[in-house]
């Protein structure tokens, strides 16, 4: 849940969704206005036991966020996201192929198969890569797409800004592409997995207004 002070004094936080381009946004936001608050960027080398939260503070749930830092604090709230299969095939292929904290073998709709127990017992896994967007997207955020392009984005932080000073482009970060050696491995999306997911991630489908099948939305870049 990174928090931006902007040059004009407006307060803005970004309800940060994990695999939803969260990291190019923040890099984006630090160029143009500094350091971010709320933002450990080093989480990961401390999380083995000298971290002082169960996930990254970018990552805090909004059930958490509302307690400690009220809506009143901010003068605009913003999310982005993603549609929530693509989404999620990018964290698997990131833990099996990067981390490889997941089995070289495992295929994507077996993986899928033990998401239901994980989100019950284990609510904090992976740095909370697997929850819901709905629970880190407040119910009054502006909300955008990825798959429409965060040309809008730039324009909105514009008008917070009220100035176009500063980068007008947000680039890319941790992309697979950029982490392998080799072409992206394939994984199948059937009809099958694309229910699975659907129904296990219904309120994100819901409330985010994506079809079933993301071919219906944009192709995934």
């Amino acid at each position: 849940m990174p928090i931006a002070r902007l040059p004009n004094g407006k307060f803005l936080y970004f309800a940060h969704v994990p695999k939803c381009a969260g990291t190019a946004v923040e890099r984006y936001m630090m160029d143009r206005f500094g350091a971010l608050g709320m933002h450990d960027g080093a989480y990961a080398a401390r999380s083995d036991g000298d971290a002082w939260s169960l996930s990254p503070p970018q990552h805090m749930p909004e059930t958490v966020r509302r307690d400690l830092l009220p809506n009143t604090l901010f003068d605009a709230i913003f999310a982005t996201v993603r549609h929530p299969l693509l989404r999620l095939r990018s964290a698997f292929l990131f833990q099996r192929e990067v981390e490889r904290s997941l089995p070289a073998a495992l295929p994507f709709h077996r993986w899928i198969e033990t998401l239901p127990r994980s989100l019950v017992l284990a609510p904090y896994a992976l740095h909370r890569h697997l929850r819901p967007m709905v629970e880190t997207v407040p119910p009054d955020a502006i909300v955008f797409r990825i798959e429409d392009g965060l040309d809008a984005l730039v324009a909105w932080l514009d008008r917070q800004a009220g100035t176009e000073d500063g980068p007008r482009e947000i680039g890319t970060a941790n992309r697979l592409a950029d982490r392998l050696p080799d072409a992206l491995p394939e994984v199948p999306l059937s009809r099958k997995v694309m229910a699975r997911v659907a129904d296990i991630y219904a309120d994100d489908y819901a409330r985010f207004d994506y079809p079933i099948d993301p071919d219906d939305t944009t192709k995934d870049t």
